[in-house]
């Protein structure tokens, strides 16, 4: 059940620790050029230096297949925009100017109206779910070993994601709910018995909320097809095949693996996939094109 990318070595981590936190320089007059001028990109990378947010992984990914290809496509300048955006709000800047590049589990529909970079940025570890329940409630999900027993418990879950649509599809109970702080809150509250969520985020998001009493439900592994893709504009297609080179390069170096074995989180959880503890229940996912 893990990933299977090589370390390469102490010696590609510390060129793959240069190369994440690299920024190409550019000065003030940096713009949206071709080959050999400055480009100026812009990435939902709020919060990027902190190594509990996942755009800290993902933008030292996007920087590390930026930086492969200056040599065709020259410099660049990555910056956050102007207005914070998150979930549907985010997806409608990409198509309109406001973004350029962002990353996020694909879909249907995103495959549709965006440009998919087809490259995993998180590999098979994308596939796998736990759940965050309240501290003390660990008896109420001692006896699920079957989809059919999870059916009898109720989920809360952000109804713009890929998984609502997905646990909708399994028979699987949920309160529905637009944004995300307030689903923690929510659970905390009692108002739904679990919040999934993906095996690489959960140990980060009991740290963002200490004071809700939370943990981690010690059991179950929900498991089903899940891609995190970059994705930009569909007529921009020289970033598109920018990102397909950089990326492939950075596989191909080592740089890649390097880089997602370098966050702790992701090692802690491709620790709890290799824990004979857990039952793995997997759901449908009712789209053939989910796999790359």
């Amino acid at each position: 059940m893990r990933l299977t990318w090589p370390l390469m070595g102490s010696f590609v981590v510390w060129m793959c620790a240069l190369c994440g936190t690299a920024t190409a320089s550019c000065d003030s007059t940096c713009g949206r050029g071709g080959s050999g001028e400055c480009a100026e990109i812009t990435a939902p990378i709020y919060h990027a230096e902190e190594p509990t947010d996942d755009a800290y992984y993902f933008t030292r990914l996007l920087r590390l297949a930026l930086d492969l290809t200056a040599d065709e496509y020259g410099g660049y300048c990555l910056k956050p925009p102007a207005v914070y955006f998150s979930d549907d709000r985010l997806k409608a800047s990409l198509q309109q100017g406001q973004v350029d590049v962002i990353w996020l589990v694909t879909d249907k529909a995103s495959e549709r109206e965006m440009h998919a970079i087809h490259v995993p940025l998180l590999g098979e570890l994308n596939h796998y779910r736990m759940l965050l329940i309240r501290r003390g409630d660990e008896s109420k999900f001692a006896a699920v070993q079957t989809l059919e027993d999870l059916q009898g418990l109720t989920g809360g879950m952000n109804a713009q994601w890929v998984d609502a649509n997905i646990m909708a599809e399994n028979g699987l109970p949920y309160v529905a709910v637009t944004g995300y702080d307030k689903l923690f809150r929510m659970l905390a509250a009692g108002r739904f018995d679990y919040f999934s969520r993906g095996i690489h985020q959960i140990t980060s998001e009991l740290y963002f909320y200490p004071e809700l009493d939370l943990a981690i439900e010690p059991h179950i592994l929900l498991k089903y097809p899940s891609y995190t893709y970059f994705f930009v504009r569909r007529d921009d297609q020289p970033l598109a095949e920018r990102l397909a080179l950089g990326l492939a390069r950075a596989q191909q170096t080592g740089q890649f693996a390097a880089l997602y074995q370098s966050i702790p989180r992701f090692q802690w959880a491709e620790q709890q996939l290799n824990s004979e503890q857990r039952k793995v229940i997997e759901l449908e996912r009712d789209w053939a094109e989910a796999t790359p």
